[in-house]
């Protein structure tokens, strides 16, 4: 993956983080469900340890199966991939935007008049367990994820450090606005934004995912 600038690969970063993880997923619906049920903090502790399974799985990737695919020539397939993926995501996003943000509504408002945890008898465990159970986390991370990490291997360690702080960076600019939200019982949009917000989100995968496409056909002999 080559965006030109290790700003650019930053902001990038940022935006596809955040925008994977503001579409419905079982990390938003578990969150959603542990803030109403059992209170902010047991919502915290769940988030805390979707975190550290992130950081674990990129120090993994970054020091290990990246440089094993750089080493092997993987690295060349990762961007078409990435790239094709980030855009097939985009239009589905903006396709689905309004079901998705009625859905997300839906399932909060289930989960407030819901009793008990589910069975999540451990917040910090089912924090590790929901997401490594979903199959699309590691798709993410073996592809877009490890494209990022190559991207901004070139700047050295400064690049992974701010890519891995760009990457928590999107995560928390999702979840920590939905938990405040939820401990009050609001919102953090309405289903109308959430629409637009979605709508936006999935026309800026398509356009970085273009953008990683139409580096690769240049490139192409």
């Amino acid at each position: 993956m080559n965006l030109s600038s290790l700003p650019l690969t930053v902001a990038s970063a940022f935006v596809v983080t955040l925008a994977t993880v503001i579409v419905p997923n079982p990390s938003t619906i578990a969150a959603s469900r542990l803030v109403v049920t059992r209170g902010a903090r047991a919502a915290a502790a769940f988030l805390s340890a979707v975190v550290v399974l992130d950081v674990a799985v990129f120090f993994v990737m970054a020091l290990g199966l990246q440089p094993l695919l750089y080493s092997i020539g993987g690295t060349s397939y990762l961007v078409p991939i990435a790239g094709a993926g980030m855009v097939i995501v985009g239009a589905v996003m903006m396709v689905t935007a309004p079901r998705a943000a009625a859905k997300l509504r839906a399932r909060q408002q289930g989960s407030a008049a819901g009793r008990g945890n589910g069975g999540l008898h451990g917040p910090f465990l089912a924090g590790l367990l929901v997401p490594a159970a979903n199959p699309g986390f590691w798709v993410w991370w073996t592809t877009v994820g490890t494209s990022f990490i190559h991207a901004a291997r070139q700047w050295g360690k400064v690049g992974l450090a701010l890519l891995l702080a760009s990457f928590l960076a999107g995560v928390s600019a999702w979840y920590i606005p939905l938990v405040l939200a939820l401990r009050r019982g609001k919102d953090v949009f309405s289903p109308r934004i959430l629409r637009w917000v979605l709508f936006g989100f999935g026309a800026a995968l398509i356009a970085i995912g273009a953008h990683l496409l139409w580096k690769v056909l240049q490139g192409a002999p």
